[in-house]
This record gives structure tokens, C-alpha cells and sequence, in this order.
């Protein structure tokens, strides 16, 4: 499987988002002062982009027979979730050119010949 094959099914696949939220915060005793808000945005509610309506599309025409259409919309939505959650990461962690999967180069060793069959002459 190619790169580019792995990197679209994982635009399809909802898991993105919960794999990157944060774990629920442990409850905290009573404060006294109102807790602020969290620093991650929500998702927003506001219609999918360009490239999430695109993903969607591709979706609807490969799978739409047997899809509903409030399928399709959770689909586009997970999609929608799963870029928004990939901008974040690619954000928070900055990559230069040198890093890369760390590709090791093993070469096969061929097997020794079998040993030679050495015969006698007979006299």
C-alpha cells in the first residue's frame, strides 16, 4: 500500500479526532471562581470546506447505495473533524526537512553455495 493510498483511507476514517482530544478532565471540587473555557476549539457547527466537501463527494459516489443521507452528513462531518484535527497537529508539531521515518537498510545475505561434491578417479 502506498503512502498516498494510506493517507486518503485515514480521510475517511472518523478516528482522528478522538485519538487527539485530550482525556476528560478528572472532576474537581467545587470552585469558587467560574473555570475558564478550554483552549482547544470545537468543532464549529459551520458547513464543511472545500476539500472536506470534495472527500465527501468521493464518499457519496462510492458508497451512496448504501448510505443514507444522514449517514453521508456524519461521514462529511468526521471528515471535517479529521482536517481540522490534522491543521492542529501539523500546528503543534513542527517537522523540518531532515525528519522522516527512520528507514533501515538491511540487505539479504545470500546463502553460501553447497559444498563442492569432489570425486576420485579410479585407476
Amino acid at each position: 500500500m502506498s503512502r498516498r493510498r494510506f493517507l486518503r483511507s485515514l480521510a475517511v476514517a472518523p478516528l482522528l479526532p478522538t485519538a487527539l482530544s485530550p482525556p476528560p478532565a478528572p472532576p474537581s471540587p467545587a470552585p469558587a471562581l467560574p473555570s475558564p473555557t478550554p483552549t482547544i476549539p470545537s468543532p464549529s457547527p459551520s458547513p464543511p470546506g472545500p476539500v472536506a466537501q470534495a472527500l465527501g463527494e468521493v464518499v457519496r459516489i462510492r458508497y451512496g447505495a448504501q448510505l443514507e443521507e444522514a449517514d453521508l452528513a456524519e461521514v462529511r462531518k468526521g471528515i471535517e473533524d479529521n482536517l481540522q484535527a490534522a491543521d492542529r497537529l501539523r500546528k503543534a508539531v513542527k517537522l523540518g526537512n531532515a525528519d522522516e521515518p527512520v528507514n533501515l537498510f538491511r540487505p539479504r545475505v545470500a546463502p553460501p553455495p553447497p559444498p563442492a561434491i569432489v570425486r576420485r578417479r579410479r585407476r
